[in-house]
């Protein structure tokens, strides 16, 4: 009885030996079916998204400047049967703009509203009867959620790629995901997927890198990584207000800032940025209700940290009309805090944020991507430099 015990033992460990690779192999297994479920359904849903306009070039000195037709190539992804939403800084001062689908119709599409803000745009194609992607509910996606991306190359091929969600940055009124998906030139606009095949953001482009780019076109780029989505609880509302109205209300501060920075004490050369600068505060505005004068340095908003006046901007114009947000300020070597409800910006289009989307570079993240690149070297400085410490000598 005993060796008959210990050999069904033996029997049942090696059993479960081998069903730990054969679980293993069918989760992977299951995995790919659903991806190729989710990207064949999907497929249809996802265009090209071509803008056009024409620009001067300059020629020899005494030659003429020659007006050439540029063309910068994007992705799109359809909410509506004839409704498809991009990324702004692909669609930004086009005099045209064509979409092509999968099956290779190809039409001309109507800019229908435009936000450089949150970098989203929304194309209307009336002749087209596209089969929309459902916006995810539920929780917003975390840090280890998988991830489908689908856009089309600048030579408007298909491209796919899987991956996760790696880091969540938290950024204030426009969060953002970052990606271990490989980022395509030409996928900005693009659609993040979950494996439900739910629409969980639109694909910004990815943080740029020597290793990323090769010299020459620009369409000759190799895939890089870091891919940032723009997630689908700030997309949803922005896309609301551009079918609604054609653009998305934006905050009012009412002042005019500038660049504040000291040397560094750890890195020798080093310009360490502090904050945004008054520079003038417009006379009934908010700034003015709470107190900002010229010469102060707003170094907080919404308990973020201030370090740039783009920041500010940014985070100021995301802000719904109204909100109460609070500020934190220095002056005189006295910090200060309010709190202030802001006003709405009359510009349908912050001049900043067209301008900070160069409109001759394609796929383009404009100061949000650089800004977070500053933010990666400057957690890694600080890194090292905690590493360079001597450690603390223990007490007796």
């Amino acid at each position: 009885m005993t060796h008959r015990l210990r050999g069904s033992a033996l029997l049942m460990a090696a059993l479960l030996a081998l069903a730990v690779p054969v679980r293993a192999q069918t989760a992977l297994s299951a995995l790919q079916t659903d991806v190729d479920q989710v990207t064949k359904k999907a497929r249809a849903s996802v265009v090209t998204v071509f803008a056009q306009r024409t620009a001067t070039v300059r020629g020899a000195r005494d030659a003429q400047p020659k007006r050439r037709l540029h063309t910068r190539v994007g992705s799109g992804v359809a909410v509506e049967e004839d409704a498809i939403l991009t990324t702004a800084s692909v669609v930004l001062g086009a005099e045209r703009v064509m979409v092509r689908t999968a099956n290779g119709i190809q039409l001309d599409a109507v800019v229908a509203g435009i936000d450089p803000v949150f970098n989203v745009a929304l194309l209307r194609v009336p002749e087209l009867r596209l089969p929309p992607i459902p916006f995810a509910t539920g929780r917003p996606a975390q840090a280890g959620d998988w991830v489908i991306a689908l856009g089309t190359s600048y030579r408007a091929q298909p491209t796919q790629s899987v991956g996760y969600v790696a880091f969540r940055f938290a950024e204030p009124r426009i969060p953002l995901l970052q990606l271990t998906n490989t980022v395509y030139p030409g996928n900005s606009g693009g659609a993040a997927l979950n494996p439900r095949g739910e629409l969980v953001g639109i694909v910004q482009g990815e943080l740029a890198s020597p290793e990323a780019s090769l010299s020459g076109a620009s369409d000759e780029r190799r895939p890089g990584g870091m891919s940032f989505v723009l997630p689908v609880e700030t997309v949803r509302p922005v896309y609301q207000s551009l079918r609604k109205e054609g653009r998305v209300r934006h905050g009012y501060l009412g002042v005019s800032t500038t660049a504040v920075s000291v040397t560094s004490d750890t890195e020798q050369g080093l310009e360490v940025p502090i904050g945004a600068r008054i520079e003038s505060v417009a006379a009934g505005g908010p700034a003015a209700r709470l107190g900002l004068k010229p010469g102060d340095l707003v170094v907080g908003f919404d308990r973020e940290r201030v370090e740039y006046p783009s920041q500010l901007a940014r985070w100021v114009a995301a802000t719904s009309p109204g909100s109460e947000v609070e500020f934190v300020w220095v002056r005189d070597d006295v910090q200060r805090t309010g709190r202030v409800a802001l006003s709405e910006a009359r510009e349908v289009q912050p001049a900043w944020a067209a301008e900070a989307i160069p409109s001759a570079a394609p796929d383009t993240q404009g100061d949000r991507i650089a800004e977070i690149e500053r933010q990666i070297q400057r957690l890694n400085r600080e890194l090292q430099s905690l590493k360079n410490k001597p450690a603390p000598q223990s007490r007796p």
